[in-house]
């Protein structure tokens, strides 16, 4: 008998790995790259971001709508396949903050980290707020469901209640959900984008850019940004990793699939709207009169929109359950936060404090009036928050892969490339908030370095905290066995 079939009879568990993983307590193979992607999906929401997408970028970018887009698809593609160089070695839960750590270190990951907390926790509460505001429209808007009235109220808690049980009950339940939602969304979304197409007679003439109305580069750029917003969330896919099946393999595709998808219905919603543009029609994807000729149209697409909204909101808020359950195993957040339920195998305790917060956060935005502070660093943070993350995560791509002595210029390109029209981008949009809202730019920096200094500093206290960022799932002495005569393992 061979020494590889005797260490096979004999079963005996590896003990050169640890007897647990810093994730442990969450169920490994319990969810599948369909689900990965549903998460994914579900985040970027393609139905609601279609319709704010097409009226916005034409207004911003006029006949360079289309060319925009494909050059923000081809960003977020970028950002993708950098995130890819990590997902294909590391499973973890954090995301887009464990591999930022991994590659440049605790002080970029803390930014990162804190950035995308903010970032999670801002489309979290905006999209659960709009969701009740398109189920206000779907049911007629009467005053009952005014601002701060007892309807809305109830339905945000009921929501945000529904929410966090889903959560905490799996993230198969809640991925299936997600899909559903979203498949529905997106089919009849696409539908009104054929139906506008057909009326046009497929007129693709809106599509080519008129170089003699061609915005200003600012404005280009800005026009960029506001695209950008329609994909973030498209990572939140790796927030599941160690809990999938085949994680190095499953959520690399995931993330590639989702963008690929998700850029193929914007740019066909695009091309619609402008074929309708070209034909003299409105910019915007539903017109007054469109929503006048069919009565029952109105309440349908705002009920519709109203589900993709939800379906966000579960999306993002499960990212971020992930992600404060990580920082909690790694000590920089509350250890309690860290645990996981036995039944279910879920951090259920990092789901009742996030889901309560998001409802708290949502009444708060309710109330608050649309010339608020807190509005505007909510929906300031569902921007900048993640051009800070894709930038840092594009940037960490290529110093990882020199460190693991793994670089080839062939996988570090997209990362490379990324990172210089991320920085583009960063700049540009930080140029126009300083000018257009400079008070929430101050605020969401402020609380992004006031966080940063904080942790650099039990970081060096001595208190090991430094030893324990980065967490992600390892094997473990069960899933191996000893072979007699292996060199040991290297952590």
């Amino acid at each position: 008998m061979s020494s590889l079939s005797d260490a096979i009879t004999r079963g005996l568990p590896d003990a050169s790995l640890g007897s647990v993983s810093p994730l442990h307590g969450l169920r490994r193979g319990s969810v599948r790259t369909i689900d990965l992607v549903a998460q994914s999906v579900a985040a970027v929401a393609p139905a609601g971001g279609l319709l704010i997408l097409t009226g916005g970028l034409i207004t911003r970018t006029g006949s360079f709508a289309f060319a925009t887009l494909l050059l923000t698809a081809a960003a977020v593609i970028l950002v993708a396949l950098a995130t890819s160089i990590f997902a294909r070695r590391i499973s973890a839960a954090g995301g887009i903050y464990t591999f930022v750590t991994k590659g440049i270190g605790p002080t970029a990951g803390i930014v990162t980290g804190v950035a995308l907390l903010l970032g999670y926790g801002g489309v979290s509460i905006d999209t659960l707020r709009s969701a009740v505001h398109r189920l206000d429209a779907a049911f007629g808007g009467t005053e009952r469901w005014a601002a701060g009235g007892l309807v809305p109220t109830l339905l945000t808690v009921g929501i945000g209640a529904a929410i966090t049980a889903v959560i905490a009950l799996g993230p198969k339940m809640s991925t299936r959900v997600m899909l559903v939602v979203e498949a529905v969304a997106v089919t009849a979304l696409v539908a009104l984008s054929i139906t506008v197409f057909a009326a046009s007679g497929w007129n693709l003439s809106g599509i080519l850019p008129d170089i003699d109305a061609a915005p200003s580069l600012p404005s280009f750029a800005e026009g960029i940004g506001f695209a950008l917003i329609c994909f973030v969330g498209f990572e939140s896919g790796a927030a599941l990793g160690p809990e999938s099946r085949r994680p190095l393999a499953s959520v690399p595709r995931a993330l590639v699939w989702t963008v690929a998808a998700v850029a193929a219905v914007y740019l066909f919603g695009m091309m619609a709207q402008l074929s309708a543009v070209a034909d003299g029609g409105s910019a915007r994807l539903l017109t007054d009169a469109d929503l006048a000729a069919s009565p029952w149209l109105d309440p349908l697409i705002h009920a519709v929109v109203a589900a993709s909204w939800i379906a966000c909101t579960l999306a993002f808020t499960n990212a971020l359950v992930r992600l404060v359950f990580t920082m909690a195993r790694e000590g920089v957040l509350p250890r309690a936060l860290g645990r996981t339920s036995i039944r279910y195998a879920t951090p259920h305790v990092a789901a009742v404090v996030v889901g309560a917060s998001l409802i708290v956060g949502t009444l708060l935005l309710a109330g608050a009036g649309r010339t608020s502070l807190y509005r505007d660093v909510v929906h300031l943070a569902a921007s900048m928050a993640f051009i800070i993350a894709y930038l840092a995560v594009c940037a960490a791509a290529t110093p990882y892969l020199v460190r693991i002595e793994e670089f080839s210029l062939r996988e570090a390109w997209p990362a490379l490339l990324g990172t210089l029209v991320l920085a583009g981008v960063a700049v540009t949009e930080t140029l126009a908030e300083a000018g257009d809202d400079p008070t929430a730019l101050a605020v969401l920096v402020a609380i992004i370095a006031v966080t940063t200094v904080a942790h650099l500093l039990r970081v060096r206290s001595g208190s090991g905290l430094a030893r324990r960022v980065g967490a992600y799932d390892t094997p473990v002495a069960s899933d191996a066995i000893s072979f007699p005569g292996a060199p040991p393992t290297r952590s």
